[in-house]
Parts: structure tokens; sequence; C-alpha cells
């Protein structure tokens, strides 16, 4: 009697590290199980891609308006902008961020479009 409970304890045991592992209840597997939901704040607004448009004609900063989806930073659109290494410091992106937007690149919000600093080749 003493032997089956500890052959269906250990087959109880194995099933569990099994399905842990499996489903990813530990997140062991890297899986990120994060569900982020969003409400837009601008519906009116559109956005545009790839078209650099000057900011005033006080400034020389060119920018592409984006909106924020979950995940996004200001210095991962920026880097998917120039679509390689960043011709500036990460300082100067945030400056620029900051001067076209007056919010801090911490405070963006999923949904909202804001201008990314677009720089030139």
């Amino acid at each position: 009697m003493k032997r089956m409970f500890i052959f269906f304890g250990i087959i109880i045991l194995l099933y569990s590290v099994y399905y842990d592992l499996d489903k990813g209840t530990l997140n062991l597997t890297g899986r990120n199980s994060v569900n982020v939901t969003a409400q837009p704040q601008d519906d009116d607004k559109e956005i545009v891609d790839s078209v650099p448009l000057p900011v005033s004609s006080d400034s020389s900063l060119s920018y592409i308006e984006k909106k924020i989806e979950p995940g996004d930073t200001v210095l991962s659109l920026v880097e998917d902008s120039v679509q390689g290494k960043l011709p500036v410091s990460i300082e100067q992106v945030v400056s620029d961020f900051e001067e076209l937007n007056n919010v801090a690149p911490g405070k963006i919000q999923i949904g909202r479009t804001y201008k990314i600093p677009h720089y030139a080749d």
C-alpha cells in the first residue's frame, strides 16, 4: 500500500513538472504572458508611418507621427525609423522627443499619437 502511494505521488509530481514546462505556467521558456488592452484616446488622428514632416519654422527637427502600441518605447520607434544604428546619442533623442511633444518619454500612453524625431542618414 505504501509503495502505491509513493508511485502515484511520483506520477503526480512528474505530470505537474511536465505541465508547468509545457504550458509555461512557470514562465521558464521566456514567453511573455502579459496581456495589455488599450483604449485609444485620439480616434480622429491617423498614423503617418514614414514621411518626415517639419515641426515648425523655428526648429529644424523633422518627425514622424506614430501611434503607440503595447511594448513600444521612444527609443525603439526611433531605431525602427532609421533602420539601424542611431546617428545621435540617446540623450539627444530624449531631448528632441520632449521638445516635439512636451512630454517625457517615460510618460507616453498606449493608443496616443506622438511625434517621433526622424533623423535622416
